[in-house]
């Protein structure tokens, strides 16, 4: 390999020419790996078809139950009764019955299964919500990661562009003085300092898109990670949460229960029957029809039903009281956020054009050496540390406002 020959040709360095050698080496694969992803990245990836991707792959997670068949007017199933009496008598009578039971729904069965069924297409649409609102928090999630460790890694890179342009004729020197070797000896340290840094963010950038790729099917994020339709929030925008939601559903099935479980919701039971007879050689057959309607009184409920559905309520309150105030707390614990990054953002940009014009000034001092190299470098990196600083913010309010989003229940 050229980079086994190129290091062949170099064993007989100084140790400090080792030390260049071992840190050019490590810049080079930093850069490979960074222009191989970013040459990855494709034009076509959206938030929504992540999310959609996301969604699916949630889907076939799922158990896949067989559909069950629902009748329109059993309210349970059939029964059949057979029943044979023999006579002790010599001239007695024999009887075989056989009857054929059908409990029907009862006209006010009839309203309470469209209801059921109206909570059921509601619930099962919210369901699809929830499921789509989790997706797009992890979308999110990751995709605003890997956006922030790559443009670390970016920023990085230009940085140890800047380190490697002031070694850079200190290397072609055919002399060096003392001064010389403290001076390259600081650029080394705060070289490897920056490149171990970057190979920090490049591995939780693998972390990152090795989650994505699990969740999503793909490793690349688009250029464009801001919401497609960002929904105006006000102070209650949490109220439209698919989680409370679905707790409002549960309260209604609750309710239907109850309302089941009344008198007046009892089925009715239609039998047919089929009798025979024998009596002293005299054999008869018998059929007929027998109706029985349940007589309602009131709302009737038992005491049992009762204190159980008491207890339901109880529980269903609990529940939502505590799901709500979590919701409450996220949402203002985002936009708590957001507002400090903002303000975070307002106390440092306006410095943005003195920390350049210090940054270059300093540069032309570091190259004629009119300043001593340990303070250059501690100013130099603090300049560099603002500036990744100022950057990350940039995106960090652009990621809270995405987290305020998903606070709010609002999916991609």
């Amino acid at each position: 390999m050229w980079i086994d020959k190129f290091v062949q040709q170099h064993l007989n360095l100084p140790a400090w020419g080792k030390r260049d050698l071992a840190i050019s080496l490590l810049l080079l694969n930093l850069l490979l790996l960074s222009t191989t992803a970013h040459a990855q990245t494709p034009a076509n990836t959206s938030l929504s078809s992540l999310t959609d991707a996301a969604e699916a792959r949630l889907q076939t997670d799922l158990v896949q139950r067989p559909e069950t068949w629902v009748s329109s007017w059993l309210a349970a199933a059939p029964t059949v009764s057979i029943a044979a009496l023999k006579s002790q008598a010599d001239q007695g009578t024999d009887e075989l019955e056989l009857a054929l039971s059908l409990p029907l729904t009862s006209p006010s069965g009839h309203q309470l299964n469209q209801q059921w069924q109206s909570i059921a297409q509601h619930y099962q649409q919210q369901l699809l919500k929830l499921r789509r609102w989790y997706a797009s928090g992890q979308v999110r999630n990751l995709v605003w990661t890997i956006a922030q460790h790559q443009q670390q890694q970016q920023l990085l890179q230009q940085q140890l562009q800047t380190y490697q342009g002031l070694m850079a004729p200190l290397q072609q020197q055919a002399e060096t003085t003392e001064v010389d070797t403290y001076f390259r000896y600081g650029l080394q340290q705060a070289q490897t300092q920056l490149a171990m840094l970057q190979l920090e963010h490049q591995q939780h950038q693998q972390a990152a898109e090795q989650q994505l790729m699990e969740l999503t099917g793909t490793r690349q994020i688009p250029t464009n990670l801001a919401d497609a339709n960002p929904t105006k929030l006000d102070a209650a925008a949490w109220q439209q949460h698919p989680q409370l939601a679905l707790l409002q559903l549960h309260e209604q099935q609750l309710y239907l229960q109850q309302q089941q479980n009344l008198s007046g919701n009892t089925p009715w039971q239609v039998t047919t029957r089929f009798k025979r007879i024998d009596t002293a050689g005299i054999s008869e057959n018998q059929i007929g029809l027998q109706l029985d309607i349940p007589l309602s009184l009131g709302v009737q409920l038992s005491q049992t039903e009762q204190s159980n559905y008491q207890i339901s309520q109880q529980q269903w309150l609990q529940d939502y009281q505590q799901s709500r105030q979590q919701i409450i707390q996220q949402y203002q614990q985002a936009q708590a956020q957001l507002s400090l990054l903002e303000a975070q953002y307002q106390m440092l940009q306006p410095h943005q054009q003195l920390r350049q014009q210090a940054q270059s000034a300093l540069l032309l001092l570091l190259q004629r050496q009119e300043i001593n190299p340990d303070i250059a470098q501690q100013r130099l990196q603090q300049l560099f540390a603002e500036q990744r600083q100022v950057q990350l913010l940039k995106q960090q309010i652009q990621q809270a406002y995405a987290q305020l989003q998903q606070a709010a229940g609002v999916p991609l």
